[in-house]
């Protein structure tokens, strides 16, 4: 029997196909049914579709913004929640600057209310068929059983050779199933003879997959591992945010984090109510309160006490202009760097003070703030901000990368998948302490969204150093409502 005539799968329920304009809808429809599932197209709101039961599976004609996730989000969350999650077809929206930040929040939202989001059409219908035809992953992680010279082995090295220097996660791959790795989905050759049922019994997912559409043959399977490996991906990690929770972490959460209250009240004590914003050295306080590390520096009013400080904290040190209206780093605070000797310190306290524009005298005045030397590493940048109707979010940007986001408070799967698009710069670097990124951006999360008077929280440089140094905030302020 092929699979044009064959009956869609018992309990699988039907598929309603949601289009916001075009043809792709019908076209998927017809790939779909082809491969055994009842389709139905329809052009209703999706959640007027969730409402009416099954899977539902939506192609957006543009990326959603702020408002249009704020939307979608509830109806989401729903269909997770009842085990069949909403998977969305969303294009790869173009520009950057604040247009980006504000797609990348949209689709984190819908992400954290249980959306499985997806860019590539092909990986939106294997998407599709997985959740209709295997049921949801656990997670993400999949390993390929591939006896070696077959297509699927080719396939899967070519996959993990691209992965690779991308910092991506690799599938693993093994000829027999006794090799292979503890997985939440396994892929298998369909016409391959390879013995499975120790991954059934280690619980993973065995998914059959074929090299193209045209090798179909009336079998569940999923076409090209390319698109399969995606689907997993995007359907394991809508899993593991359903475990985790939907949406933000609760403010409950707090409680793990053993956050020094008290000095965060005297610190806000501290500030004049004229003050609209909260400066990189007081920033620290504050983000210290809540167990973030940071660099160890100290405010000096004179050029001896510079000199003092730099002793203290070890030749060689930093400079930079103190106050509650010097600029951030990123937006051209003056700073002085590889000071080795006092005469240097002497000269860069004079040097950042006139960069600044504020009064220069031997005799002291105006502040600077003497820090040690940064530690090698990644630089990141972190923003935790109000958008919209999308409320608290982190937003993380990385060199060369487009911006990540999740809703703040972070959960910890949230933290996690942000500091995992942290990768070594440069190969043969070492890898970048991603957990204690997690942790320093969990932290920060929770200072945010705990101050009803703060606006936005910027980490403007992050360096997270390799496993055994230090991950520190080396530049921070804080923004008031």
């Amino acid at each position: 029997m092929t699979r044009a005539a064959r009956s869609p799968a018992a309990g699988a329920g039907a598929i309603l196909l949601l289009n916001d304009g075009g043809a792709l809808g019908d076209d998927v429809a017809t790939v779909l049914r082809a491969r055994g599932l009842a389709v139905e197209v329809s052009h209703d709101r999706v959640e007027v579709a969730v409402a009416r039961g099954g899977h539902v599976a939506a192609a957006l004609a543009e990326p959603p913004d702020a408002a249009a996730a704020a939307t979608l989000a509830p109806a989401c969350r729903g269909a997770a929640e009842s085990g069949r999650p909403v998977i969305l077809l969303v294009p790869i929206g173009r520009g950057g600057g604040k247009a980006a930040l504000e797609r990348a929040a949209a689709l984190a939202h819908l992400r954290a209310h249980g959306a499985i989001v997806v860019a590539d059409p092909d990986a939106w219908i294997e998407a599709i068929v997985l959740v209709a035809r295997f049921g949801l992953p656990a997670g993400p992680r999949t390993s390929v059983i591939a006896p070696p010279g077959g297509w699927l082995a080719a396939s899967a090295r070519a996959q993990a050779a691209e992965a690779d220097p991308s910092g991506d996660r690799a599938p693993s791959i093994a000829a027999v199933a006794a090799d292979v790795e503890p997985a939440d989905v396994v892929l298998v050759d369909r016409a391959a003879s390879a013995d499975v049922p120790s991954a059934r019994a280690a619980r993973a997912l065995v998914v059959p997959v074929i090299a193209r559409g045209e090798l179909l043959d009336g079998d569940d399977v999923l076409v090209g591992l390319r698109a399969a490996l995606a689907a997993v991906a995007s359907c394991g990690r809508a899993a593991e945010r359903l475990a985790a929770g939907l949406g933000p972490a609760p403010h409950a959460a707090r409680a793990e984090l053993e956050i020094d209250d008290e000095r965060v009240a005297r610190q806000l004590g501290r500030l004049a109510s004229s003050d609209r914003r909260i400066g990189d050295h007081e920033a620290k306080v504050l983000l210290s309160a809540y167990g973030v590390p940071v660099i160890r520096q100290a405010v000096a009013t004179t050029p001896s006490a510079a000199t003092r400080l730099a002793k203290k904290a070890g030749y060689p040190v930093e400079l930079k202009p103190w106050g509650p209206d010097v600029p951030a780093e990123r937006a051209g605070c003056p700073v002085e760097r590889d000071l080795a000797t006092a005469s240097d310190v002497r000269r860069a306290y004079l040097s950042v003070l006139g960069a600044a524009g504020l009064p220069v005298s031997e005799s002291g005045g105006a502040a600077v703030i003497v820090r040690e030397t940064p530690p090698a590493g990644r630089e990141v940048s972190a923003s935790f901000v109000r958008i919209g109707a999308l409320g608290w979010t982190v937003l993380v940007e990385v060199a060369n990368q487009p911006p990540i986001a999740a809703p703040a408070p972070l959960r910890l799967v949230d933290a996690i998948s942000l500091a995992a698009a942290v990768t070594a710069s440069r190969a043969g670097d070492p890898e970048p302490d991603r957990v204690a990124l997690a942790n320093l951006l969990r932290r920060t999360s929770h200072l945010a969204v705990d101050q009803d008077a703060f606006d936005r929280v910027d980490l403007g440089r992050i360096i997270v150093a390799p496993k055994g140094s230090r991950t520190l905030v080396i530049d921070a302020e804080i923004l008031l409502r």
